[in-house]
């Protein structure tokens, strides 16, 4: 008789986690989803919000023209529970192959999360543009998420017209 009862807890146990069912770290584990909009943190569908998350993220995202500052929206989801209260953000200049680290700071969690939502502000006078970069959330300087962006800003107008001074249109008497 024992036995039976031993098996129907397992069988139950076994049909509740079936029952929970995948949730989106379990679609997006090791991607960093990067915006410059918030994310939303709660769903009705796992896979309408995972399709949501996915199509709010950015390839390219740009600088304020006039404030010079950006903020990066993220949500980073990991393949297992991070066993600590916080994970290093860390960026990487990967334009030209170079792995340069810019920027490290600390964001904290509770334990045993698998996704972190923040979000973490770029001046132009500290992090370039016109960039391509690797955000990477570390767990004892382990990559567990990642995603890659390009950083961009508004270059210099020019008006296309070129003024000459008097001395830039005298003949060059040394040219002969």
């Amino acid at each position: 008789m024992r036995n039976v009862f031993i098996a129907a807890f397992i069988c139950l146990s076994g049909a509740l986690a079936i029952a929970k069912g995948p949730v989106p770290e379990d679609y997006l584990k090791g991607k960093v989803i990067i915006s410059d909009k918030k994310l939303p943190t709660s769903w009705n569908s796992v896979s309408s919000y995972v399709s949501t998350l996915k199509n709010m993220n950015k390839g390219s995202l740009w600088y304020d023209k006039k404030s010079g500052k950006l903020t990066v929206q993220y949500a980073a989801f990991f393949a297992q529970p991070v066993n600590d209260v916080q994970v290093m953000l860390v960026l990487y200049d990967i334009t030209n192959g170079a792995h340069l680290q810019k920027v490290s700071t600390e964001q904290f969690m509770n334990k045993g999360d698998r996704v972190i939502f923040n979000a973490v502000v770029f001046d132009k006078e500290d992090i370039e543009g016109n960039k391509k970069y690797l955000i990477a959330i570390e767990d004892r300087r382990r990559v567990i998420a990642s995603g890659t962006f390009i950083l961009r800003e508004e270059g210099p107008h020019y008006s296309g017209k070129v003024t000459f001074t008097d001395d830039d249109t005298k003949p060059n008497s040394d040219a002969h």
